[in-house]
């Protein structure tokens, strides 16, 4: 027997002494640290968000997974990549958590090779085994299966759709299984944008309160009545101060999506542009490319196949611009547009026969700008036509760039360009 049986709610031990009354005398029911430290982290909420670099507009689907043939891997392995496909980039972030055991049992490798073609379509699977808990406090929706990490999110009022429902391997009196029987599911065959905009929106964060007050009996508790029960089993005097619960690390990494896109452009107005992205890994499963779209591919690990189609070619930041635009439309003579960045903030785009244009923003922002100019070229606006002050609007956001005709012979602004981009006058803008 044990010295100690920690549970979190009183409810688990009425289940307990159903099972195994012997047990009893020996439990301490202290609360869920875990979730302590949730609820302590929830009210920076908004700085988990910028952590994970989420713009106000953007929401973050997590996509969790348990261990086993009943999880949701096991049932639906594309599912991850699927979602990526049909949601707006800009619009949406994906983040697996996937339960440790996965890694555990095929390897860190093969885990890799698994969700490779999710990876490129912009699902990010992190390193760090606990980045779920971050995650799950920045979260506009889980979609997961009966784990523990979808029941946490729900108690903290975040929408929830279950993507697999297999009741027979928890228990029915179970929390969770009275979860599994009341959310909804989702429909993996259906409209899956549909769904996860419907579930985000027509959420109540008070729905299941009811089963998640279950998550524990000693809210924001669980240090004190752990810390007295291991001192009194060490036999040794409890310290004096209080028992902190601490909030969760800030994440390391940006959320940035995929570096390639199938993108739909259109100018609606005078320097005014709606663009929509989505992940260029959609080729895979569906050929068509939709009417009126263009491929844009970034150079990180593009599939032979987008070389092959691809209208845009994205460069990253490094020397000689110019002369890079300029050899990679020579290798790609099916590509009508290269771009890239000078520095931060300025970049330029080529087309055939050695026209440039330059213009400035945010990365995000010069990239839905490639898209524009592309939009105008191929209905056959020159690029001088392009240049002033753009809005473009996207996935929910407001993106602003500056375009000049660069006037040396190596695609670079004059000073005086140099000057008006950074005055006050002409506000940088996202």
């Amino acid at each position: 027997m044990p010295s100690a049986i920690v549970l979190s709610h009183y409810e688990q031990l009425s289940r307990l002494s159903l099972a195994y009354p012997e047990a009893v005398p020996h439990t301490v029911v202290a609360g869920d640290i875990c979730f302590d430290r949730l609820r302590a982290s929830l009210p920076l909420r908004p700085s988990y968000r910028r952590a994970f670099g989420l713009a106000a507009h953007q929401k973050l689907v997590v996509v969790s997974t348990t261990w086993g043939p009943d999880s949701l891997l096991a049932a639906a392995p594309d599912l991850p990549r699927r979602l990526a496909e049909v949601l707006p980039v800009d619009e949406f972030r994906i983040l697996l958590a996937p339960h440790p055991n996965i890694r555990a049992g095929h390897s860190a490798w093969q885990f890799a090779e698994y969700l490779s073609g999710a990876a490129r379509a912009g699902v990010y699977v992190p390193d760090d085994i606990d980045m779920w808990r971050s995650a799950i406090i920045a979260a506009d929706l889980v979609v997961g299966d009966h784990g523990s990490v979808p029941f946490y999110s729900t108690a903290l009022g975040n929408p929830l759709l279950l993507a697999t429902v297999p009741a027979h391997s928890v228990d029915p009196r179970s929390p969770i299984a009275r979860l599994l029987r009341t959310a909804p599911r989702l429909d993996l065959s259906g409209d899956l944008l549909a769904q996860v905009r419907r579930a985000i929106e027509l959420h109540d964060p008070q729905r299941y309160s009811p089963i998640t007050a279950l998550t524990t009996s000693e809210p924001d508790r669980s240090a004190a009545i752990l810390r007295t029960a291991m001192y009194r089993m060490m036999g040794l005097a409890e310290p004096g101060e209080p028992a902190e619960i601490s909030t969760l690390p800030m994440p390391s990494n940006y959320l940035t999506g995929p570096d390639s896109h199938l993108v739909l452009a259109e100018i609606t107005a005078v320097r005014t542009a709606a663009v929509n992205r989505f992940p260029a890994e959609r080729l895979r499963s569906d050929p068509d490319v939709p009417r009126g779209a263009h491929v844009v591919i970034g150079v990180n690990e593009p599939r032979r196949r987008w070389l092959e189609v691809a209208d845009i070619v994205i460069g990253d930041t490094g020397p000689e611009t110019r002369e890079w635009v300029a050899a990679t439309l020579s290798r790609l003579p099916g590509c009508v547009l290269a771009a890239a960045p000078v520095d931060d903030r300025r970049w330029l785009l080529g087309v055939g026969g050695g026209r440039f244009l330059a213009f400035e923003g945010s990365a995000t922002a010069c990239r839905l700008f490639a898209s524009v100019a592309y939009h105008g070229v191929v209905r056959g606006a020159g690029l001088d036509s392009m240049t002033g002050h753009w809005t473009i609007e996207c996935g929910g956001g407001v993106h602003r760039v500056r375009a000049v005709a660069p006037n040396d012979d190596h695609g670079n602004w004059s000073t005086a360009d140099r000057i008006s981009a950074v005055s006050p006058a002409n506000p940088k803008s996202e």
